[in-house]
């Protein structure tokens, strides 16, 4: 119950995400003693999910939240506060994944918009949608879910991580004199419906020879948003199986 007292916020944690990374977050969250604002673009989903930890006797809530958009944004934060009394934790999963994001040069420039509105700025905007709060309670935790793609060739996807890295430095920086930490996790190859010769050339990559699960990287969420990393800022962990690192790279 290391997060015992602790509100959450977790965007992008409907299910729809790669392997319902978000969902799984959530629950961890709950299981450590954290009440949790379920937020997601499919409000139904949503609900859903935070019905799911309401029945463990977890307390949450579920807000439709399309992260670009910041009158949706301030709405999930203000949702936090009266329903919860403030928030401690932000969890920036929303994302758009790979797919038609890993070739840059087809994209259109309104696309290039899109992808950067999801997986860069809306991290920022929602970090600041919580700042007052979490000022207020003393401090708090924002989490940034980036990529090991930011390491490596991906396109636009690539970019998009990359910079996200960098907002996790730079929010880490401004936003210290509130007593608020930011940190990132890059996952790499997380369960997903990709052809087997793919997966095979990506396993290849890794030095642990397994496809990743999204309980993988709960212990890494929750030493980051714990007191257990409190002298640790601006860091963005690579959770990866080794492919990042990985001299056949």
């Amino acid at each position: 119950m290391r997060l015992e007292g602790k509100v959450a916020i977790v965007t992008g944690a409907g299910g729809a995400g790669v392997g319902g990374l978000g969902v799984v977050y959530a629950h961890a969250l709950a299981c450590e003693g954290a009440a949790v604002v379920v937020a997601d673009i499919e409000g139904e989903a949503a609900n859903r999910v935070a019905d799911d930890i309401a029945i463990t006797g977890a307390r949450s809530i579920g807000v439709r939240c399309d992260v670009t958009s910041e009158d949706d944004i301030d709405a999930m934060a203000q949702a936090a506060v009266d329903t919860f009394g403030g928030v401690d934790i932000l969890v920036n999963n929303a994302g758009l994944a790979r797919g038609k994001w890993s070739e840059a040069v087809v994209l259109s420039a309104e696309e290039w918009m899109e992808i950067l509105a999801v997986n860069t700025v809306a991290p920022v905007r929602c970090a600041v949608a919580c700042r007052e709060s979490m000022r207020s309670r003393g401090g708090g935790v924002v989490v940034n879910q980036s990529s090991n793609g930011a390491l490596m060739d991906a396109g636009s996807y690539t970019v998009s991580k990359l910079a996200l890295n960098g907002v996790t430095r730079v929010l880490a920086d401004e936003l210290a004199e509130d007593n608020i930490r930011v940190n990132g996790i890059a996952p790499g190859m997380m369960t997903a419906k990709l052809p087997e010769k793919q997966v095979q050339t990506l396993l290849a990559r890794q030095t642990v020879r397994r496809q990743g699960q999204p309980e993988d990287l709960v212990g890494v969420l929750l030493f980051l948003c714990s007191d257990d990393s409190s002298f640790m800022n601006g860091q963005t962990v690579v959770v990866d199986g080794g492919m990042a690192r990985s001299p056949k790279q």
